[in-house]
């Protein structure tokens, strides 16, 4: 890679003068929400962090969008409307290829941040590591309540697919690094853009985690407010077509360790309701089997999804971790 497109600081700890000086650009894709971008716009640019721009990536005709942004009178801020919609993988490699950052920070429309996110993540970056992806614990507002997520953080250590997907114990909210929370170098996006894919943002930092160099770590600070349902993105989780899901997650076997594997079918695929047919339970344990090195913990994940119903399950997961948890 030309070195010319190193981040500054990625081989040493980061000074503070070397923080100060290092732009970070904010990516923000978004289409018919107008009022939804423009918290999120805002948060962007309240940051504390100052040496900062915001790209918003108007991702075909909107006139409404536009129109609001354009009540918004600072310099830091660029919009770009594109003609077509591209979708918000690539809105957001637009984004990227036009950043004049060195770092990159991305931001859903319907979520915001708190002010600090970017210089503690910027100060939070480990020394050592050439391509670190820095995430934070998030507030993440769903129907049944609000929970600080994740439990535990990533460390340089982890693997980033064995952090993602082999959890050490039954329920969701241990490990979490969404999109909205993520800053990285814009060296590593050039060199691995998000991916288009049903399921983007895991693809991308499992396809990161390949790449020598590249580490996901977290900081500790709850610095992002991630709404579950109030978007459309289609995660693992509302994907209602299981088949699209097994496909894609049979698609990423030669991409993770056969531990992180088997767990991506036992605990994250093989607990929606939509995977809950005695023919599609079978598929996911067969090929767990057959693939990868289930740990004990995704087995005792799988048997209790199968056993235990949806309503029950969140009730229980509620009721042991809300009090920690609750924002």
């Amino acid at each position: 890679m030309n070195p010319k497109n190193e981040p500054a600081g990625s081989n040493c700890p980061a000074t503070n003068e070397q923080v100060a000086n290092e732009q970070v650009t904010v990516v923000i894709p978004t289409r018919n929400r107008p009022d939804m971008v423009m918290r999120a716009v805002r948060s962007a640019l309240d940051q504390t962090y100052r040496d900062l721009d915001v790209v918003v990536v108007i991702d075909g005709p909107d006139p409404a969008t536009a129109s609001h942004l354009a009540t918004l009178a600072d310099p830091r801020l660029t919009v770009m409307e594109l003609e077509t919609n591209h979708g918000a993988a690539e809105a957001r490699n637009i984004g990227v290829r036009s950043a004049k950052g060195d770092w990159i920070a991305f931001l859903d429309d319907d979520d915001h941040w708190m002010p600090e996110k970017i210089a503690l993540q910027m100060a939070g970056r480990p020394a050592g590591i050439r391509f670190p992806i820095v995430s934070c614990r998030c507030q993440v507002v769903t129907a049944r309540g609000t929970f600080a997520w994740p439990r535990r953080l990533a460390t340089p250590a982890d693997a980033i697919g064995d952090y993602l997907f082999v959890r050490r114990g039954l329920f969701k909210g241990e490990t979490f690094a969404p999109t909205t929370t993520l800053l990285a170098p814009k060296a590593l996006l050039l060199r691995n853009p998000v991916p288009k894919s049903r399921f983007d943002d895991w693809e991308w930092l499992i396809t990161c985690g390949q790449i020598d160099g590249a580490a996901l770590v977290h900081i500790p600070d709850v610095m992002a407010v991630h709404y579950t349902e109030e978007n459309n993105r289609v995660t693992l989780s509302t994907c209602h077509n299981i088949s699209h899901a097994l496909e894609w997650a049979e698609a990423m076997r030669d991409h993770l360790s056969p531990r992180a594997y088997a767990s991506l079918l036992l605990q994250a695929t093989g607990g929606e309701q939509a995977a809950r047919t005695a023919g599609t339970r079978w598929r996911i344990l067969n090929s767990a089997l057959r693939d990868g090195q289930p740990t004990p913990m995704a087995l005792a994940t799988f048997t209790m999804h199968s056993l235990m119903p949806v309503g029950l399950r969140r009730r229980l997961r509620q009721a042991l971790f809300s009090a920690s948890d609750a924002a």
